[in-house]
């Protein structure tokens, strides 16, 4: 049975899916989803991915600790998917540098198909993902790289020009 939780968050509301015991998805959906004659579930899982987007959101927290069901997707994406979801707070990878740690060091671009169709908005952190010019390339989450960018700064990061400033 599929379990879900709707939260309001800094950027719009997100639904987090669960099915047994792990988040089939994280998603940001539209106003219209919402509905306050909607009971969500209310279950140890769902509250537990809610606290810690929460807590991520306030900048209490830098990590996620929630069991994840990768579902039926192909090797290299999980592959690249669970090496991004190894991105520390506050630092960027180049999506070669990604291709490269799921072990296609000549995958780049599967490696951003992989991040693009990400179940797991922020807990698996594709916003952390750039291009090799430290330019913020494509993101399908609501606003796009308005929102990357703003996901970036939240932790920390300036941008100019669609650019990651690196720190010296």
């Amino acid at each position: 049975m599929n379990r879900e939780k709707t939260i309001k968050t800094p950027i719009g509301l997100i639904k987090i899916s669960a099915q047994a015991d792990a988040l089939t998805s994280v998603e940001l959906v539209g106003e219209d989803v919402f509905s306050s004659d909607k009971e969500d579930a209310s279950d140890e899982l769902l509250e537990k991915a809610a606290s810690q987007l929460t807590a991520y959101f306030n900048g209490e927290s830098k990590s996620f600790d929630l069991p994840l069901n990768w579902g039926k997707m192909g090797n290299f994406r999980k592959r690249a998917l669970e090496e991004t979801a190894k991105i520390p707070w506050g630092e960027v990878i180049t999506y070669g540098e990604l291709a490269r740690r799921a072990g296609s060091p000549n995958a780049s671009r599967a490696a951003g198909g992989a991040v693009a169709s990400n179940p797991f908005l922020i807990v698996v952190p594709c916003h952390r993902v750039i291009g090799s010019d430290q330019s913020l390339h494509g993101f399908s989450a609501g606003s796009g790289l308005k929102l990357k960018q703003q996901l970036l700064e939240l932790e920390g990061h300036t941008i100019t020009n669609q650019k990651v400033n690196f720190k010296k």
